[in-house]
């Protein structure tokens, strides 16, 4: 039996891995409702105003109110009245699991666990966690989810959201 040598194995799985990882790049394209309700619920606690691309119109449409603007607001008034810049309410979703609770052609209901950690900066739950600083909190959810031009997008209750 012929050995291969060092360079014959490593040109072999990068021809194998390429077509694998061209695979999975195209698999997470695809858009699921479970996909919509951890990019909003990320984007959330993070108070990033990206949330409002996964809210569904019906939820964001108002005459007078940004809905997002308006949860901001009331974050900063809150970061406020405690002594702190609104940077010391964000917080990091992780250890996320969702659950499709049902599925229809165009609605769903997804629950979502996982716990939230203060997130300073980039870097504060990597120290937080190592250090054991920092209060860590549950979150367990059940959002609802619509197709709105052939887009999963969030609606409904949405964690402390205003309601319009």
């Amino acid at each position: 039996m012929a050995q291969l040598s060092k360079s014959t194995g490593i040109i072999l799985v990068l021809i194998l891995g390429f077509p694998v990882q061209l695979l999975f790049s195209f698999a997470d394209r695809i858009d699921t409702p479970n996909k919509a309700v951890v990019e909003f619920s990320k984007a959330y606690f993070k108070l990033d105003k990206s949330m409002a691309k996964r809210i569904c119109n019906k939820r964001l449409a108002s005459e007078d109110v940004d809905v997002i603007d308006q949860y901001l607001h009331l974050k900063a008034i809150e970061a406020k009245e405690r002594g702190f810049d609104i940077n010391f309410m964000k917080n990091k979703l992780y250890h996320i699991e969702t659950e499709t609770i049902t599925k229809k052609d165009t609605e769903a209901q997804i629950r979502i666990t996982g716990k939230i950690r203060v997130s300073i900066n980039p870097v504060y739950p990597i120290v937080a966690k190592l250090f054991n600083i920092g209060a860590t909190h549950e979150v367990d959810e059940i959002i609802n989810v619509i197709k709105e031009n052939g887009k999963w997008k969030v609606c409904g209750n949405l964690f402390s959201l205003p309601v319009t």
